[in-house]
C-alpha cells in the first residue's frame, strides 16, 4: 500500500470511528448493559457493544466471560502434566514439544517491553512474549500442559466464552503469565522492570502459535486427560452468585 493510499484508508476509518453509524444498535447487546454501542453513540467501531464490552473482550476473549484463575486451571494443568509425563514417548506429544521448542529457539532476540509495546504488530509483540519465556527457561513441556489444561477447562465449563478465541486468548494469558515482564539489572540499586498489558489482539495470535503445535495432542488424548483430572480432582463446579452450578 503507497503513502498515499494507507493516509487515505487512515482518513476513512477515522471518519468512521468518530461519526456515529445510524444502522448500528443503539444499546449494548449484553444483557443489563444500557450502554450505547460504540457506532452508535461513542467513539468506535463495534455495531452491537459498547466501549467496556470491547475493551472487556480484549482481555479476556469473550464479551462476558471473565479469565481463569490460575486456581480454576490448577487441576487440568496438573492432570495434564501427569499425563505428558506419563506418554512422553507418544509420538503426538513428542512432536508438539518439538514444535514449541522451535517455537521458544526462533521467537527473535528478547526486547524490552518498551520497544514493543507501541506501535509494533500483534504477531512481533507475540514473538516478544515468546522470547521472554525462552529467557526465562519456560520448558515446553508447560506450555503444552498450559494449552491442554486449558482446553480441558473450557471443555467441561458450563459457561463458555463463546467461539474458539476465548480458548485461545486463555492459553496465551496462561502462558503469558510464565514470563510477563522484561527486566535488567544495570548495577547495585540499579534496574529496570517493565510489564506489558495483557490485552489486544497480539493475545490472540500467541494463542494461536502455541495451539497450532498442540493441536494434534488435544484432538487424540484431551478425552484421557479429563478424565484422568475428574477421578484426580473431581467434576468442575461452576460457582455463581448465590450459590454453585
Amino acid at each position: 500500500m503507497t503513502p498515499r493510499r494507507k493516509a487515505a484508508h487512515k482518513a476513512a476509518l477515522l471518519a468512521r470511528v468518530n461519526n456515529p453509524d445510524p444502522e448500528a444498535v443503539p444499546r449494548c447487546a449484553i444483557f443489563g448493559c444500557g450502554r450505547p454501542t460504540q457506532a452508535g453513540g461513542t467513539k468506535g467501531l463495534s455495531p452491537t457493544h459498547c466501549r467496556y464490552h470491547v475493551q472487556y473482550k480484549n482481555r479476556h476473549g469473550s464479551f462476558w466471560k471473565g479469565t481463569y484463575s490460575a486456581s480454576e486451571l490448577r487441576p487440568y494443568r496438573r492432570a495434564a502434566e501427569s499425563f505428558i509425563r506419563a506418554h512422553g514417548g507418544d509420538f503426538l506429544i513428542a512432536n508438539a514439544i518439538a514444535k514449541l521448542g522451535s517455537l521458544l529457539a526462533h521467537a527473535g532476540p528478547n526486547e524490552r517491553v518498551v520497544d514493543v509495546i507501541h506501535s509494533k504488530s500483534p504477531e512481533r509483540k507475540a514473538r516478544a512474549a515468546l522470547a521472554r519465556m525462552r529467557t526465562k527457561k519456560v520448558p515446553p513441556e508447560r506450555l503444552l500442559a498450559i494449552d491442554l489444561a486449558v482446553s480441558a477447562c473450557v471443555h467441561e465449563d458450563p459457561i463458555r466464552g463463546g467461539g474458539d478465541e476465548y480458548r485461545l486468548v486463555q492459553i496465551a494469558k496462561a502462558a503469558h503469565r510464565q514470563a510477563s515482564g522484561y527486566h535488567a539489572v544495570y548495577g547495585p540499586g540499579s534496574r529496570y522492570d517493565r510489564y506489558p498489558r495483557s490485552s489486544g489482539r497480539a493475545l490472540r495470535v500467541l494463542g494461536e502459535m502455541l495451539d497450532q503445535c498442540c493441536d494434534g495432542v488435544a484432538a487424540h488424548h484431551l478425552s484421557a486427560i479429563l478424565k484422568l483430572k475428574v477421578a484426580r480432582y473431581g467434576k468442575r463446579e461452576q460457582v455463581v452468585r448465590g450459590g454453585k452450578i
